[in-house]
């Protein structure tokens, strides 16, 4: 497992002495489109048709079509699979990566998408050496700019750039094919300015704005397919006990068995304040160790204990606690997944 363990400053003053020390931890979650998980050597496909220049860039000035603009994107699906290619190449996800650039599309139909056929699947992987692809089958991107005038006389526009993509994931071993589209949208804004020129002049170029949306998807894409590292939030009770201090300040250094042995001192003392924020405490240590069973069992002691004591406070940590426990047993079924 991989941690990465900050602390923060003091957040809240909770209750008297008492307070709360953040800090984050990654957690792993699974890819969420499973389609490469075996895979060890991938080939990115370009199987794109160009889109031609005249399709799908509008100019709309309060809410009349002035014109359409041509915009020229023969390279954007390179742009997109080569931000694919680098998510990927980052995240050490397999053991070679390639790049096909040239486009195995030889239909010259934009409008229609064309799949690659089992037989060329095959000698892909074949020439490459390679046991999976992912292959990006068609990318559409168009936009609207659009100005509104102001009864004051000034002016404002926007540019909402749009991508639709369809892409296929081939592995040789399982001789398996998957298909999936993604679709996304970026907005840029204006200033409100004086003269509708000035506004139009703040926004992107066309160009620059369908290449970078281009490069977004491709890296949402890789993302799909991939685990990731999430940072998560979590949090230890400190307040004016010298066992709770103490423990505290062995979790800081990463010993997990020597906070949980200070904070167990703490559930059989007379302070039951300093023992419902000891087992809350001695849960995320447990989880730290990996020990979910025991970090559920003292999540829910901390319960009980918080519930002994009759303040809105503790009812607040009660709802806090049960939520951190619910977080807790998602985690535990993800380990238990990979």
């Amino acid at each position: 497992m991989r941690w990465i363990i900050t602390f923060a400053c003091i957040c809240t003053t909770i209750l008297m002495n008492a307070q709360q020390w953040y800090f984050w931890v990654d957690e792993w979650y699974p890819a969420e489109r499973q389609c490469l998980n075996a895979a060890q050597d991938l080939l990115l496909v370009n199987n794109c048709v160009i889109q031609p220049i005249d399709f799908g860039h509008s100019l709309v000035m309060n809410g009349e079509l002035l014109s359409n603009e041509a915009v020229a994107l023969n390279n954007a699906p390179l742009h997109c699979l080569f931000a694919a290619y680098q998510e990927m190449e980052n995240q050490l996800a397999f053991s070679t990566i390639q790049m096909l650039e040239t486009s195995q599309n030889t239909t010259a139909n934009f409008y229609t998408r064309h799949l690659l056929s089992p037989l060329q699947l095959h000698q892909l992987c074949t020439k490459y050496q390679v046991d999976a692809l992912l292959i990006l089958n068609q990318l559409v991107l168009y936009d609207i700019i659009e100005s509104f005038p102001s009864e004051e006389g000034s002016h404002y526009a926007y540019l909402q750039a749009c991508v639709q993509s369809h892409w296929t994931v081939y592995q040789s071993l399982a001789n398996r094919v998957s298909s999936f589209a993604i679709a996304d949208t970026l907005l840029w804004e204006s200033d409100w300015h004086y003269r509708r020129t000035d506004a139009l002049a703040q926004l992107p170029e066309r160009e620059e704005a369908m290449l970078y949306l281009a490069r977004e998807v491709g890296t949402k894409v890789a993302a799909s397919l991939l685990p990731q590292w999430v940072s998560t939030q979590r949090y230890l009770y400190e307040m004016n006990d010298s066992l709770l201090q103490a423990g505290l300040d062995d979790f800081r250094r990463q010993r997990w068995l020597q906070s949980v042995e200070k904070w167990q001192h703490c559930l059989t003392a007379k302070n039951k304040k300093a023992a419902a924020m000891a087992a809350a405490n001695i849960a995320i240590a447990y989880e730290m160790m990996g020990d979910y069973v025991s970090a559920c069992d003292y999540a829910q002691h901390s319960i009980r204990l918080f519930g002994a004591w009759k303040t809105a406070y503790a009812r607040q940590q009660q709802v806090n606690i049960r939520y951190y426990l619910e977080q807790l047993q998602v985690r535990q079924a993800r380990e238990r997944a990979r």
